[in-house]
C-alpha cells in the first residue's frame, strides 16, 4: 500500500529524552532513507519552529504542546493534525511510539480513502512498569506505581484498536500476551522487532577511542567500564561504583576506571557517594552528551554495564549501541534476548558487587576483538523494514 507514513511521539532527541526517543527518530529516518515520505507528530520543540525537516523528515511540533510529555493538549492536538494529514493525501500507516497515538486510534478516513494501519511500538507494558517500580528500592518511586495501576486499564481498551503491535523485546511480547493484559484484551497481532542501531555513527573507532581516554586523563594501560544513560535512582548506577570498588580491591593490575556518560539528577548523590566508596579519583562524569559524542565514548571503553533495577526488556540502546562499537557488556540477569550476541553479552547479578566485579575481571581479561559485536537483527536497516511492513501489512 503506497503512503505516507506518520509517527506520533511525544518526544525525539532534540528534547533531551532517552532511549524510545532515540528509537523513534531513528526508525523514522531510516524509513525515510529507505524512500518512504514520513511525518512525525511530536510535542513543541524549544528553540525550535512549528514545522521543519531533518535527515528527510517532515518534523511538525505542535504548538502549544508541552516538550516531551502527554497532555491533554497533546491528545487533542494529535488528533487534529493527523486529521489533516489524512485530508490532504494518502497516508498507508501510523505507527505510536508508546501511547503517542492512543487518540487518534479511532480516527476514520476521509470519503472515499483507505483507512491507514494503526501500529503500537511496545517498549513495555504499564504490568511490568508497575513491578519494576515496585522492585526499585525507592518509597518515592514505588509511589509513584498508582499511575501505572490506572494506566493499566487505559491499556486494556486501547490495545485492541490497533491493527498491530510490535514489542521491542521477547519481555515486552510475553507482557502484552500474558496475565493480566492477555487476559482483559484481545490482543492484535504481536510481532517482535529489536531496537536498531545506526553502525554509520556506532563503530569500532580506535582513533576516536583514544583521543576520548587522552582527554578523559585516563592512564593508557588502564581498563575503562562505561555505564550510559540518563542518571535517576531507578537506573542504579551506584552498582556500578560499588562493582568498581570491588574491582579496584580485587583486580588492581587491571588499574580500573569508570565512566558515567549521562546527567541527570542522581548526578550529585552518585559523586558523594563515589567519594566514599574511595573510588573518586577513578571516575569521570561527562553530564548529557549527544548520541555522536556517546558513539566514540563507548569505543573508548573497554567494557559497558548495565546496572538498571528495571527488569530490561531485551538489549538496551546502551547495550545495543555499545557493542556496535565493538565494546562487549556486563547485563542483569533477567536480561532477555542476548543469546545471538555471542560471548559479547554476560548476565550476572548486578546487585551482588563481587560478583558484578568478578565478571567485569573476566570480560576485561578477554579484551575487545576489534570488531563490531552487534547481532544482524539489531541493524537500524533491517529493523527499519521490518516496521515498514508492518505499517504496510506486508
Amino acid at each position: 500500500m503506497s503512503g505516507r507514513l506518520v509517527v506520533l511521539t511525544r518526544g525525539l532527541p532534540l528534547h533531551g529524552a532517552g532511549g524510545m526517543e532515540s528509537v523513534a527518530w531513528d526508525v523514522s529516518r531510516a524509513l525515510a532513507a529507505g524512500g518512504s515520505a514520513v511525518t512525525v507528530l511530536t510535542t513543541a520543540v524549544p528553540g525550535r519552529p512549528a514545522a521543519w525537516t531533518l535527515d528527510g523528515v517532515d518534523v511538525r511540533a505542535l504548538p502549544g504542546t508541552a516538550p516531551g510529555r502527554y497532555s491533554r493538549t497533546w491528545w487533542s492536538a494529535s488528533r487534529r493534525a493527523l486529521e489533516e494529514l489524512l485530508r490532504t493525501g494518502p497516508v498507508a500507516g501510523v505507527l505510536s511510539v508508546s501511547a503517542g497515538a492512543f487518540s487518534c486510534v479511532d480516527v476514520a478516513a476521509p470519503a472515499g480513502a483507505v483507512r491507514p494501519r494503526f501500529v503500537l511500538q511496545a517498549h513495555g507494558t504499564s504490568a511490568a512498569e508497575l513491578t519494576s517500580k515496585l522492585r526499585s528500592g525507592s518509597a518515592l518511586t514505588a509511589l509513584s506505581a498508582v499511575r501505572n495501576a490506572r494506566a493499566l486499564l487505559r491499556d486494556a481498551r486501547t490495545y485492541r484498536r490497533f491493527d498491530a503491535v510490535v514489542a521491542v523485546g521477547p519481555a515486552v511480547a510475553a507482557s502484552l500476551t500474558s496475565p493480566p493484559l492477555g487476559r482483559l484484551v484481545r490482543m492484535p497481532p504481536v510481532r517482535t522487532v529489536a531496537n536498531g542501531v545506526d553502525t554509520a555513527v556506532f563503530r569500532p573507532d580506535p582513533a576516536a577511542a583514544a583521543a576520548v581516554r587522552r582527554e578523559l586523563g585516563v592512564p593508557a594501560p588502564a581498563r575503562l567500564l562505561i555505564v550510559a544513560g540518563r542518571l535517576h535512582p531507578q537506573k542504579r548506577v551506584d552498582r556500578a561504583l560499588r562493582g568498581l570498588r570491588s574491582l579496584t580491591r580485587t583486580r588492581p593490575d587491571l588499574d580500573p576506571h569508570l565512566l558515567v556518560a549521562g546527567g541527570g539528577g542522581d548526578e550529585g548523590r552518585l559523586r558523594a557517594l563515589a567519594a566514599d566508596l574511595g573510588v573518586g579519583g577513578r571516575v569521570r562524569f561527562t553530564g548529557s552528551v549527544p548520541r555522536e559524542r556517546l558513539a566514540s565514548l563507548c569505543a573508548a571503553a573497554d567494557a559497558s554495564l548495565l546496572t538498571s533495577a528495571w527488569r530490561e526488556v531485551g538489549l538496551t540502546m546502551t547495550v545495543l549501541e555499545s557493542l556496535a562499537c565493538g565494546t562487549p557488556a556486563l547485563v542483569p540477569l533477567g536480561t532477555a534476548g542476548t543469546e545471538d550476541a555471542g560471548g559479547a553479552v554476560t548476565r550476572v547479578d548486578v546487585a551482588d558487587e563481587r560478583a558484578l566485579a568478578a565478571a567485569a575481571g573476566d570480560v576485561l581479561d578477554r579484551g575487545r576483538t576489534g570488531g563490531s559485536l552487534l547481532p544482524a537483527r539489531c541493524e537500524l536497516r533491517r529493523v527499519a523494514r521490518e516496521y515498514e511492513r508492518a505499517l504496510r501489512g506486508e
